[in-house]
């Protein structure tokens, strides 16, 4: 009997142990160039008129944003010196319009984001802006705020192998903090980042990825 319960005792101890030793297990290695860069935003530029109910495209935002760091897209071949070919860094400007009523759009996502990338850039950045939301509640100057997202994706196939990256960050701007402007006797309110938030900084984080990952 004593043999028994000696036996139970020593295997929920071995039990104990295990688990204790899974727990203590080091996390998987982050890649290298991780974490990432945080992207610049270097101008911003919004116009809001005073009264509503106005007409769509009354509003306008536009912003230029970089992202200022080589990713590595797909390792190369020890032939061409190992290592890791790279996407390159991105510069975009992203312009959104809409009508700040009930039906602003929000999480409405756009592509018309213009990169700086060439034709034969083989990176093929691919910028996309989304508003997250509007406050044009201009009876108080400080009131004005919006929040914005960006995605960046990274899209090429190097060396006969298929590179993949997709990164996601948010932000948001204040009148009464990094914006500064003023509204005009002709009714339009208008907003460009300070002098002293520029560049405004962006943590992404990275939620998809193909190859070089680790």
């Amino acid at each position: 009997m004593k043999l028994v319960q000696f036996g139970l005792m020593l295997a929920a101890m071995s039990s104990r142990t295990i688990l204790a030793s899974a727990d203590d297990l080091p996390l998987p290695p982050l890649p290298p160039w991780y974490p990432l860069k945080p992207w610049q935003i270097s101008s911003v530029s919004t116009y809001n008129p005073h009264d509503s109910p106005y007409s769509a495209n009354a509003s306008g935002l536009l912003l230029t944003i970089s992202n200022v760091q080589s990713i590595p897209a797909v390792p190369a071949p020890h032939g061409s010196g190992g290592g890791y070919a790279a996407f390159k860094t991105s510069t975009a400007q992203c312009e959104l319009h809409w009508k700040a009523d009930a039906l602003t759009p929000y999480g409405y996502s756009t592509n018309s984001c213009i990169s700086d990338a060439h034709p034969n850039d083989y990176s093929n950045a691919q910028w996309q802006v989304t508003l997250n939301e509007l406050h044009t509640d201009l009876s108080s100057p400080g009131d004005y705020y919006f929040s914005v997202s960006f995605q960046l994706s990274y899209n090429a196939t190097i060396y006969a192998t298929q590179g993949y990256k997709r990164m996601t960050g948010s932000t948001n701007f204040r009148a009464s903090t990094n914006l500064e402007g003023q509204c005009g006797d002709d009714g339009l309110c208008e907003y460009n980042l300070r002098n002293t938030s520029s560049p405004a900084l962006l943590q992404p984080t990275l939620v998809e990825c193909k190859s070089a990952c680790g």
